[in-house]
This record gives C-alpha cells, structure tokens and sequence, in this order.
C-alpha cells in the first residue's frame, strides 16, 4: 500500500474515532439563546403613546403570551422611552433560535389577522412609520446559573 493510502486510512480511521465525541460534546452544550430587538421611530404626541400601549397591551400580549405557554418563545415584552433618540418603542422577543423567533412571529401575525382582520386599524401603523429589527445571540446574563455566568464550572 503506498505512503499516501496509508495516511488517508489512517486519517479515515482517526475521524471515525474523533466524530462521534465531538458530536456528543455539541449535543451536551446548549447553543445560547436568541434576542430580537424590534425598533419603532414613533409619533408618542397628544394620546399616540397611550393608544400604542393599549394596542400591544390587548391585542398582542395576549397572543405573545399563548406562544410562550406553547413554548415557541421564552419571553417577549416592550419598552417605551421619552427622551432620547428618535426609535422611542422597542419590542424584544427572546428564544431559542432565531428560526424560532420568525416562526413565532409568523404564528402571531396569523392569529392578529385572524382575531382583526387584515386591515384593521392599528395605533402602531398609524403613529410609527419606521421599522427596525436586530438579532443576537445571548450571553450570560443575571438570571443564569451565577456557576455557569461567571465561566465557573
């Protein structure tokens, strides 16, 4: 057998033997959770803010809040701010991967739809004409394992 086939066997060999221990050692490590910042630039004037909080307050935490006793999502909220830049309202989904969080986010504009109609009035349409949305990838926080946050074992 020459040099070459006797490396690439033994190459062959040595990955066999390698694969599954990684694969056991992915499979045991969890891969950290998914955030998503949604970002609106919004008119909050004259009653604007008060009819946005009321629009996500009934209409969408409620549909938010079966998707994650569905177990779709982890956590999903808002936030408001007065005084600073122009993207005043922020909503956040958190969840286990990002596919997760179009899913959900699918699901939930399906039951809206499906609970106002397509064309129903919306505070948020009318009073916020910009969108943004990022995604990240979680890293420890204060509500881990404080062993685990600090890199500890």
């Amino acid at each position: 057998m020459s040099r070459l086939y006797t490396t690439l066997l033994a190459l062959t060999a040595f990955a066999a033997l390698a694969l599954p221990a990684a694969a056991q050692a992915q499979e045991a490590e969890a891969d950290p959770p998914v955030l998503r910042l949604s970002f609106f630039m919004c008119d909050l004037s004259g009653g604007n803010g008060d009819a946005i909080n009321e629009e996500i307050e009934t209409r969408q935490m409620p549909i938010w809040n079966a998707l994650v006793d569905e177990g779709m999502v982890t956590e999903y909220g808002f936030f408001f701010h007065w005084w600073a830049d122009e993207w005043n309202v922020g909503i956040y989904t958190i969840a286990p991967t990002l596919q997760a969080i179009i899913d959900a986010s699918d699901e939930a504009g399906n039951r809206l739809e499906a609970q106002y109609g397509e064309n129903a009035p919306s505070a948020m349409g009318e009073a916020c004409p910009h969108h943004r949305d990022g995604f990240y990838t979680m890293g420890p926080n204060t509500s881990m394992d404080q062993e685990t946050a600090a890199g500890g074992r």
